[in-house]
């Protein structure tokens, strides 16, 4: 197989000194966009191909806490149910036995050995997400990157999340306080007056035009403003080309202002009733080539931004729009917990049950009602100006929504998207029931505060059923940013996954814990496949052939492109056929996964993985693992192993997943593994050893069930 070049998603090796941060108010509306720019631009090593969204479980990586038995279980049994690759999961050992730590803990211990991880191992193209299994702290006290900001406001508290800090990861990595500014997640939807902002590089610039619309210096500040479109791609130019008109028509050159509305509408500009209601554009009205180009204008509502799929290679800007310069946006990685084990958070069976039923859930299209409840709490009334909005769009979209009045949906009710405010409840005696694949929200101080027995936590919603939540890991205030936005249901329905939703929802996540399946997507509609392999075992002298038959049903979404993804690193990109070949070097002795992951178009690029195993040389030159099915978990019982074909000079790791758990000696063949340092549940184990030629020769991957 020919090995392509990765890039360089995290720029480990051009993190800044720290020195020398930016001061200026969190509460100015520059703040977000311009605070981080000169940082990330050090941070950033820009890839050249074009970048693609979405995510399915190749896209993830699983973080497991290597001392803790609860931690090792979760992942055990997400991993394999979600087909996770193995060389997707990573073993942390040193994580803080705490639910909370400071900020430089965080990027030491957790943070940094993570990214560093996913470089090394070649994942750095295709990771869109980092979800950490049970038993890591997620309270993170941030106190000393953000003490230097003067004049912040008062309702930025400093404690962050471990997701939040995840998700803005350049500007923890760099120390920049700007990931607690309230619109530092620029990748979340928005009303879609937020496309009429300009993309500027610099604050510099920013002042310039400001400066010149305040003088009515119109052309001049038109002119300023395609000066600006020149380094941008062509396609993200029309809110642009949409303001240089609106200054063109003030400064009363018609002919203009109709001329760049054209180009606006060509390039992508699609709501009409905004260019009629503009009142920049009053005088134009009446001008017949206006009155013609308008008409070619398709008339999308200027209401809310629409769904899409998340992309970590891609820089979100000022007005939500993705470039590749990351002059003009930031960069994100999302990040969920997958299940809270310890304080008040759910126990281990609780866990697994809920995270198998949310498994199950995927492409079902639950029929249930949305339900946002009323009170006179402020913790409903802080987002109860949006639920109109989001109901609206959810009828529109054939789903049962409405606002009850009351603390909880009433009796019977079954639900498939719950919003509500209250610091307290009893889910047990409301007499509702979720839905599988069901998101459930509710505003309070500490939802995910796991230590303090004050207000019932998200991790409520779990136990009963729900597939994600989130709460607050310390006292947020009643900010609609900090929580997700009622628009978060239509994401979902839309199509995107249970991740891709909430960060599309919440533009200030810093403090947001999220627990639950990130790729549960119960309305998608993937772009689903059949693949058929021509033989199990392949050489340099028989390729592999695979033939895939698209799914044309109306539960399916026709594929555009199709990643080949070898031993979990992305190989290549291609459009997708449904023919394909697949030639193997003569020195790739050994087994290798073969997945193939199909991806819809835009803007949600829904994806759908098939996964198959080959085994490439002749006989001789393969390495076999031999263990039992099952096995019985103490913790002073090992599970016995024994590798065939062992007649090299060089010793045989074995793994678990991608973590080396033993080594065999040259010439001997057998093992004693502890059971606790496995874990219960599902556990993958590879026989590996390295080649006379430096290569790598694996086994076919062994699964063994470890029963309590």
């Amino acid at each position: 197989m020919v090995l392509f070049s990765r890039d360089s998603l995290f720029g480990l090796n051009k993190l800044p000194n720290h020195k020398g941060l930016l001061h200026c108010s969190v509460n100015s509306p520059r703040f977000v966009h311009f605070l981080f720019l000169p940082i990330l631009v050090a941070l950033a090593c820009i890839p050249s191909e074009k970048c693609w969204a979405g995510a399915s479980a190749s896209n993830w990586v699983v973080v497991v806490n290597a001392d803790s038995l609860n931690s090792r279980t979760v992942a055990n049994h997400y991993s394999v149910e979600r087909n996770i690759p193995s060389r997707n999961v990573i073993v942390l050992s040193n994580v803080p036995n705490s639910d909370q730590i400071t900020v430089d803990q965080f990027r030491e211990l957790i943070l940094i050995p993570i990214l560093k991880e996913i470089e090394s191992r070649g994942l750095a193209k295709h990771i869109q997400g980092i979800a950490y299994s049970a038993d890591f702290p997620t309270a993170i006290d941030i106190q000393s990157d953000i003490a230097a900001v003067e004049n912040k406001s008062p309702y930025l508290t400093p404690v962050g999340s471990i997701n939040g800090l995840t998700y803005l990861f350049r500007m923890v990595l760099a120390k920049n306080p700007g990931y607690i500014g309230f619109e530092s997640n620029l990748f979340a939807a928005r009303p879609a007056a937020r496309l009429l902002s300009p993309l500027i590089g610099s604050e510099e610039q920013a002042k310039e035009l400001a400066e010149l619309i305040k003088a009515s210096q119109h052309e001049e500040a038109a002119k300023f403003i395609e000066s600006l479109m020149l380094p941008i791609d062509k396609e993200l130019t029309y809110p642009m080309l949409v303001l240089s008109a609106q200054q063109w028509a003030l400064a009363g050159n018609e002919a203009v202002a109709i001329k760049r509305i054209e180009q606006a509408i060509r390039a992508g500009w699609s709501y009409r009733d905004q260019i009629m209601n503009d009142p920049s554009f009053a005088s134009l009205k009446e001008n017949k080539d206006f009155q013609r180009i308008i008409k070619r204008c398709i008339d999308q509502p200027f209401e809310y931004l629409p769904s899409r799929g998340f992309d970590s290679r891609t820089y979100y800007t000022a007005n939500t729009l993705g470039v590749k310069d990351p002059k003009y946006g930031v960069s994100y990685l999302m990040s969920m917990v997958l299940a809270v084990t310890r304080d008040l958070g759910n126990t281990r069976p609780e866990s697994l049950r809920n995270l198998q039923t949310s498994i199950g859930a995927d492409y079902t299209y639950p029929q249930g009602s949305f339900i946002y409840t009323k009170t006179a709490d402020v913790r409903t009334t802080s987002r109860q100006g949006n639920f109109e909005l989001a109901i609206r769009n959810l009828n529109a979209r054939g789903m049962k929504a409405r606002v009850v009045d009351g603390v909880l949906p009433p009796k019977g009710e079954k639900c498939s998207g719950l919003m509500i405010g209250t610091p307290d409840f009893s889910w047990s005696k409301s007499g509702c029931a979720f839905l599988p694949g069901a998101i459930a929200d509710n505003l309070t101080s500490l939802g995910g505060a796991m230590t303090t027995n004050s207000q019932t936590k998200a991790t409520e919603f779990l136990r009963f059923g729900a597939a994600a939540s989130s709460g607050a890991v310390t006292e947020p205030y009643s900010i609609q940013n900090k929580f997700p936005h009622p628009m978060i249901h239509v994401h979902y329905v839309d199509g995107l996954t249970a991740a891709e939703a909430f960060y599309s929802s919440v533009t200030c996540p810093y403090q947001l814990l999220i627990v639950g399946d990130p790729l549960c997507q119960p309305y998608c509609k993937p772009p689903r496949f059949a693949a058929t392999a021509s033989s199990p075992f392949v050489s340099d002298k028989q390729p592999l052939r695979v033939s895939l038959d698209v799914d044309t049903s109306e539960q399916s979404t026709e594929p555009e492109l199709l990643q080949w993804i070898m031993d979990g690193v992305l190989r290549r990109q291609t459009p997708f056929d449904s023919q394909l070949q697949i030639l193997f070097n003569p020195s790739e002795a050994g087994a290798h996964e073969v997945r193939l992951v199909a991806l819809a178009g835009k803007p949600l690029e829904n994806r759908f993985e098939k996964s198959f195993w080959v085994s490439c040389g002749e006989a001789k030159d393969q390495l076999v693992l031999k263990g039992p099915a099952k096995w019985r978990f103490t913790e002073r019982k090992s599970l016995s192993l024994a590798v065939e074909n062992n007649e090299s000079t060089s010793e045989v790791r074995i793994l678990h997943d991608a973590e080396v758990v033993g080594t065999i000696a040259p010439g001997s063949s057998t093992l004693e593994l502890s059971t606790y340092q496995l874990g219960l549940g599902p556990v993958r184990l590879q026989a590996m050893r390295t080649g006379a030629d430096g290569r790598e020769i694996q086994s076919l991957p062994l699964e063994v069930l470890i029963e309590p």
